[in-house]
């Protein structure tokens, strides 16, 4: 019951938060289409959506079932794993991304490129990428879905299926770039791996603060720098 309240949850925030968010932008400036908001705002909108999502996962823990939340999210440390080893797993795995994704470059600007227009769109796009985006979607997947699956299942349905769904919710940044969202499955395939073989979310949310610091920090200095050269 609570993966299907969950999911219904999960499809209204992702379909209702935008919408409204929209909605009401425009009504301050008439005219607007979904195309015209700015890389901040859809920032803005997907760091919102991302909080709704984890206050939820803290309702039904804490409120539902008067449960701890960190210890039903698995947020404890690991001796099985060294830091310094998830911390450079991390940065290996984006560097092994980015080589990868040399090879596939998308057909035209992907949405992801688009995000970072201005100076303030790149520096909330670094704070949210790197600060925020990693720990509440390891919350999201890997403490409370694959927790879920791996109860009712096993954790050998609940880590692809799990890697799949974290694959899926990043589609809409890379559309028209089918290899780059079998890397993304690669990613969570392997940051699930972590979770299930440490028993703790915190390696997971290590590797993937290392890895989205990785990339997004290249992705902004490299903005910044080709905006420096046209200037």
């Amino acid at each position: 019951m609570d993966l299907v309240a969950f999911a219904a949850f999960f499809a209204a925030v992702y379909i209702a938060l935008p919408v409204a968010a929209f909605v009401t932008i425009r009504l301050f400036k008439p005219g607007l289409q979904p195309t015209d908001l700015t890389g901040l705002q859809q920032i803005v909108i997907q760091a919102l959506m991302d909080l709704l999502l984890v206050g939820f996962i803290f309702f039904v823990i804490k409120v539902l079932h008067g449960r701890p939340i960190l210890q039903s999210l698995h947020w404890h440390g690991s001796e099985k794993v060294p830091v310094l080893w998830l911390m450079s797993a991390g940065a290996f795995l984006a560097i092994t991304v980015l080589i990868v994704s040399t090879l596939f470059p998308p057909p035209g600007e992907s949405p992801l490129e688009k995000l970072l227009t201005t100076p303030e769109s790149i520096v909330a796009f670094v704070v949210f990428g790197i600060a925020l985006a990693p720990v509440m979607e390891e919350i999201v997947f890997r403490g409370f879905i694959y927790t879920l699956l791996a109860d009712i299942y096993s954790h050998r349905v609940a880590v692809p299926v799990t890697a799949v769904l974290f694959a899926a919710v990043h589609i809409s940044q890379l559309r028209g770039n089918l290899p780059a969202v079998g890397v993304i499955l690669f990613v969570g395939y392997v940051l699930t791996v972590v979770r299930q073989r440490s028993n703790s979310l915190l390696p997971s949310v290590i590797m993937h603060t290392t890895y989205n610091a990785m990339i997004f920090g290249l992705a902004a200095l490299g903005e910044l720098f080709q905006r420096g050269k046209a200037v």
